[in-house]
């Protein structure tokens, strides 16, 4: 080996190009060679695909830029911001221990946060990521995908920020945020959305989301109810992309059959829109999502609580210090302003 690092290209070259190898030596200088090009091109492959992923999220326009918006900028961003319709006035009415309470107090529905062309980026980035996932160059927990063995099982998921135990691991971790296992950390492209909502006063400055779950559903693929966990302060972000879905709200949602159930209170998710979960709805209404009748995919972006933090995480310093649009108009007057 040492004769052989001493050379030349070119004179390693010559040397295999005179023949006279026996049967085992050209058979194991073959293998190494294919076994070469086939890291070279896995490599390549992989660069590629996260050169993609890269310029896919600079050539969106959510956020011009990490310093404020120019005076040119900022109008253009007040319309956009205009043409947004917050719903808040949710109301259900349930008796729970002789107490008349609003189940769904608390919750938000903003839409047209993203127009058509973003969804579609953002669609796209998700499907590179997912593949990303499947070819195992994610790190170990950040893509799953659940063996599917009955309707509504087996929905895939991408986490980022931190990894969620939904069930006693085989570690015999309890469910709820894993503080030893390590996921990829935000994207890029998902920061850039989080900025917007901070912007836009969908999310407030006290509460940014340092963590987020892509959930990818296939036709019949559904979330049972249940109630999120308190390992992630409230309130959380539903971004819904592909497809518009029901998710019901109750105290106490019924299985009607494997991925279908049954609840007091629908609330429709349109494609775009921004589903905005705290108060009664988070903490006392169960909710879920029933089998989707088509492809769709959501994002859902937490903040987690400063006492359940992975061991090794660190603040982000993108996500820190944004601050709500200038001069903004309040939300209850922007169906007004859109009229005038």
């Amino acid at each position: 080996m040492e004769l052989l690092s001493s050379l030349k290209k070119e004179e390693i070259l010559e040397v295999l190009s005179h023949g006279g190898l026996c049967h085992c030596c050209q058979t194991l200088v073959h293998d190494r060679i294919v076994g070469t090009l086939h890291k070279r091109k896995r490599g390549e492959n992989l660069y590629q695909d996260l050169e993609d992923i890269r310029r896919k999220s600079r050539r969106h326009n959510f956020d011009s830029s990490h310093k404020e918006l120019s005076d040119l900028e900022e109008p253009k961003e007040l319309i956009r911001y205009s043409e947004v319709h917050c719903k808040k006035d949710f109301t259900y009415i349930e008796r729970i221990n002789g107490r008349a309470i609003n189940l769904l107090q608390g919750l938000e529905l903003h839409t047209g946060v993203f127009n058509v062309m973003e969804q579609n980026e953002i669609v796209d980035y998700i499907y590179r990521l997912q593949r990303l996932g499947q070819e195992g160059r994610l790190r170990d927990r950040t893509y799953s995908k659940p063996r599917k063995w009955m309707r509504g099982k087996g929905r895939e998921t991408i986490q980022f920020g931190c990894c969620y135990n939904y069930a006693v691991d085989k570690n015999g971790n309890p469910p709820g945020i894993s503080r030893t296992e390590e996921v990829d950390p935000l994207p890029r492209l998902f920061k850039q959305m989080i900025k917007r909502m901070v912007r836009w006063n969908i999310i407030p400055p006290t509460c940014i989301p340092d963590s987020c779950i892509v959930n990818i559903y296939n036709v019949g693929d559904c979330i049972p109810p249940h109630i999120d966990h308190h390992d992630f302060v409230r309130p959380f972000y539903s971004v819904s992309f592909l497809s518009e879905a029901e998710i019901l709200f109750g105290s106490n949602l019924k299985a009607i059959r494997p991925g279908e159930f049954s609840g007091p209170a629908s609330i429709s998710l349109p494609t775009g829109s921004v589903f905005v979960l705290k108060g009664n709805g988070a903490d006392i209404a169960k909710h879920c999502v029933p089998s989707v009748s088509s492809k769709r995919i959501s994002i859902t972006f937490r903040k987690m609580d400063e006492r359940k933090l992975p061991y090794n995480f660190s603040p982000d310093p993108e996500l820190v210090g944004i601050k709500p649009l200038i001069n903004s108009p309040p939300i209850k007057t922007r169906k007004e302003f859109r009229n005038t």
